[in-house]
């Protein structure tokens, strides 16, 4: 019964997703000529302004550890880098950023970010600076989470020294309006952040040319569904956006939920990864601690 009900849903899936791409096809085709002819739609979803190429480059230097891939040793990668801002300052530089709130706190100086900034968020942008400026001083977020906390910590990127990823896992409390759309009142709900991905990209004269913020990293973490920067917080609140990107962080399609079927159907016959496998991991009987002998890790190095 399982085959026979997969195969049926896979139908009905694939049935909708054909009317669905089809009327998704028409409307953006009309809507590309009424641009074309209009002249709108700049940096819009399927118009965007090209980003910034990567600047910086570092071969990378490996650590005998044993890693099936190759793991980094980044002590000796961020050592051959020509970048001229050693990594302990430009950390401090990025913490700057963030203290002065991207250079919309009152008194600030906007010399921080370069002319040519970008903000680029899984969703949103690139925006220019000016753009970025007026969008995220409007919000108010700190007044709006009194209580808010990044939760951040550092790294300089060692292939791109040029750039420091910091990770976060923020929480606050909202009990300040949001200037976000109509505005949002205080809710006294929690805002707990799932574990995120963020990075400023420096040029040589230390201003940030590039902000990346909100790449979730652990969806299951949180009560944003995946959802990282300004729109994970008002998802937390209670007040999502109406479109599915708003939503949560993934919103599966029709067609890649009938190819889920498909691919049970496969598995009933012992087809595709779910099937059963024996074989898998017999070949090598090693445990951790025999690699771990075999390979001995100075995690103290590996973590500078």
């Amino acid at each position: 019964m399982s085959i026979l009900g997969n195969v049926t849903s896979c139908g009905i899936l694939l049935s909708a997703d054909v009317l669905v791409s089809s009327i998704t096809f028409a409307a953006r085709s009309l809507a590309c000529i009424v641009d074309r002819i209009c002249g709108s739609g700049k940096n819009t979803a399927w118009n965007r302004q090209p980003w910034h190429e990567q600047r910086y480059a570092t071969e990378p230097v490996y650590m005998e550890s044993g890693m099936a891939w190759g793991e980094l040793d980044v002590t000796a990668t961020l050592q051959k880098s020509t970048f001229p801002i050693n990594p302990e300052d430009l950390v401090n530089k990025a913490k700057a950023v963030l203290g002065c709130e991207f250079g919309t706190m009152a008194g600030a100086d906007a010399c921080i970010l370069a002319e040519d900034f970008q903000f680029v968020a899984p969703i949103i942008g690139p925006l220019g600076k000016q753009e970025f400026l007026n969008a995220f001083g409007s919000f108010k977020v700190k007044q709006a989470l009194p209580d808010l906390k990044d939760n951040s910590w550092f790294q300089v990127d060692p292939l791109e020294p040029n750039r420091v990823w910091f990770f976060s896992r923020a929480t606050g409390t909202h009990t300040g309006t949001l200037n976000f759309g109509a505005g949002l009142p205080p809710t006294g709900k929690a805002v707990k952040m799932p574990p995120q991905a963020q990075s400023m990209l420096f040029n040589e004269q230390g201003q940030c040319y590039t902000l990346t913020v909100g790449y979730a990293m652990d969806k299951r973490i949180g009560n944003t569904e995946g959802l990282g920067g300004v729109f994970g917080i008002v998802k937390a609140v209670g007040k999502p956006l109406p479109f599915p990107e708003g939503q949560r962080g993934y919103t599966p399609s029709l067609r890649y939920e009938a190819f889920e079927r498909v691919a049970k159907v496969g598995e009933s016959f012992g087809f595709g990864p779910g099937a059963s496998a024996p074989n898998v991991g017999e070949k090598s009987h090693k445990t951790v601690d025999d690699m771990l002998a075999d390979h001995p890790v100075d995690f103290k190095s590996s973590q500078t």
